[in-house]
């Protein structure tokens, strides 16, 4: 369990952690394999985190912020249909950082019943809301035509395509392939608003989406 704050140990083993997690999966990768990759003592690594359920505890918080600066960001810029779908390709690079995360969250809440209620808080409640903050402001431009129930809807079904766009690809996909594979989850993505988007945006959102086809 860290001690005193986020010391540069304290990242380090959670950045060696990440990285084998994504690497090998997180079932099979003990706090034994994150000592020797990072040449540690598993003491060492004890006086930071009591055991690796701590260490996903803390790259989830990392990865759930992670999420809400990009949707602040596309919030910020929600005038722009350049800059939403800039935001939805850099939260799908961020989603692909931390890939272990979505593919094994039905596992983890099992043994981690913690996690399972702070993703209920957290990513369905903190996230799902600043994702419908982002649409329901794209309506008041007259951007999306949505009632409120389909704008609910949209929210939960954007959400389940976004985080579910990662289990279609490969453990370990070369950087040319993980680009294809964004550009294909943008596509989804810009699918999914497309019944939605105004006359009055329509030439600019078909501008963007075909760069995506």
């Amino acid at each position: 369990m860290r001690k005193s704050g986020q010391s540069e140990t304290f990242n380090k083993i959670v950045e060696a952690s990440l990285q084998l997690f994504n690497q090998e999966g997180e079932r099979v990768i003990t706090t034994n394999h994150i000592a020797e990759r990072m040449n540690i003592s598993t003491g060492k690594l004890y006086y930071h985190f009591r055991n690796k359920e701590e260490i996903i505890n803390e790259l989830y918080h990392r990865y759930v912020k992670g999420m809400a600066e990009q949707l602040s960001a596309a919030l910020n810029h929600n005038n722009s249909i350049e800059a939403m779908v800039m935001a939805m390709e850099k939260t799908l690079r961020h989603i692909w950082s931390f890939r272990f995360l979505p593919k094994s969250l039905p596992s983890l809440f099992c043994v981690n019943p913690q996690l399972e209620e702070e993703h209920q808080q957290l990513s369905r409640g903190q996230l799902n809301s600043k994702l419908g903050q982002l649409f329901a402001s794209l309506r008041e431009q007259g951007m999306l035509l949505v009632d409120d129930q389909q704008l609910v809807h949209l929210v939960q079904h954007f959400q389940m395509v976004q985080t579910g766009w990662v289990n279609t690809i490969k453990q370990n996909a070369s950087a040319a392939e993980l680009d294809k594979l964004i550009q294909s989850g943008c596509r989804s993505l810009m699918f999914l608003l497309a019944p939605y988007v105004s006359p009055r945006f329509q030439s600019p959102f078909e501008r963007v989406f075909s760069r995506y086809t």
